[in-house]
């Protein structure tokens, strides 16, 4: 059960990592999910020249913190 009342794990500028891929992310925008009971994230994802950077939405549970 997801605690309604708790603040994003994510703000805004921070980076992230997606867990599928482990590419990483750049934070862009936070809201609460429509359809998702949890935080729903805007992210840039940052990748790897020849590659362009692409913006995405994935809901909080699909984002880990980036590798140190």
């Amino acid at each position: 059960m997801v605690d309604r009342n708790r603040p994003a794990r994510y703000e805004v500028g921070r980076k992230a990592a997606l867990k599928a891929t482990g590419q990483p992310v750049e934070i862009l925008e936070v809201r609460r999910g429509e359809f998702v009971p949890d935080f729903v994230y805007k992210v840039r994802v940052l990748a790897e020249r020849p590659a362009r950077p692409y913006n995405l939405s994935v809901p909080e549970y699909d984002l880990a913190d980036p590798p140190a």
